[in-house]
């Protein structure tokens, strides 16, 4: 790409960055420079079984760096792009995932507020026109109070309309009923959150999304029943389904 990354650090740092991220290394790796921290991420490096797995790592590292730069441009809630080459990519440190923090805050009006801040930070993503593929707690981090998405691996055009949106949506409530499952009751107040700053139009296509996917739950009460460690994918999607369909929630 053409586009040079955005001017957020000296240019001595981004050189010592760059020629730091062209040397063999793990594909993520922490970097302590100028009293700062970074992270470096490289292309990863599969065998054939991996690639057919999980696809092209090339391509999913193109993806990332297309939405860094377009989304840096649209000054959306993500990090900024400090550095860049053929095969990595330099970002700023964020701290602890969203998913650590609520694991970790005791207090309870703190923790409600930060997933209701990560709702509004999805709806203000939303409105700029992206789409994230797949948005998580463990894909969202709190930079001096803002929070921020990560993790664009899953990037494409064509999910930037409301239906990949929607989905979005979707997803991201389902992750945190799955694997942060004390922030379940939260989850209403979260969605009305969404709903005040979002494109109107989502919710609806939310609800639909929820519909074509209803069988999901009775053919999982066999899986729902086991302990929670073992099923807290499955036991989710109850939650989640009468989350979008309830009577509560569904007045569109």
């Amino acid at each position: 790409m053409d586009d040079k990354a955005p001017q957020s650090v000296s240019k001595y740092l981004r050189e010592l960055l760059e020629n730091r991220a062209r040397q063999d290394g793990p594909r993520v790796e922490r970097i302590d420079a100028d009293d700062q921290v970074f992270w470096i991420k490289r292309v990863e490096q599969l065998d054939l079984r991996y690639r057919l797995q999980k696809g092209d790592p090339r391509k999913a590292f193109e993806r990332e760096r297309l939405a860094y730069h377009e989304m840096n441009a649209a000054q959306a809630p993500v990090p900024q792009l400090v550095a860049e080459g053929r095969d990595f990519l330099v970002l700023p440190d964020c701290g602890l995932d969203l998913r650590k923090l609520l694991e970790r805050e005791d207090d309870t009006s703190k923790r409600d507020q930060m997933l209701l801040d990560a709702s509004v930070m999805l709806a203000e993503f939303h409105r700029l026109g992206f789409a994230h593929g797949r948005p998580s707690p463990k894909d969202m981090c709190q930079v001096d109070g803002q929070m921020l998405l990560l993790d664009f691996e899953r990037y494409k055009h064509q999910n930037n309309t409301p239906v990949g949106q929607a989905r979005d949506l979707v997803v991201f409530a389902f992750n945190v009923a799955a694997h942060s499952p004390q922030m379940r009751d939260v989850l209403p107040n979260a969605m009305e959150a969404y709903r005040a700053v979002a494109d109107q139009a989502i919710w609806p296509l939310a609800q639909r999304w929820c519909r074509w996917f209803a069988w999901a739950d009775w053919a999982t009460k066999p899986l729902q029943r086991r302990p929670e460690g073992r099923s807290k994918e499955f036991k989710a999607i109850p939650v989640v389904l009468d989350l979008f369909l309830s009577d509560g929630l569904a007045g569109t």
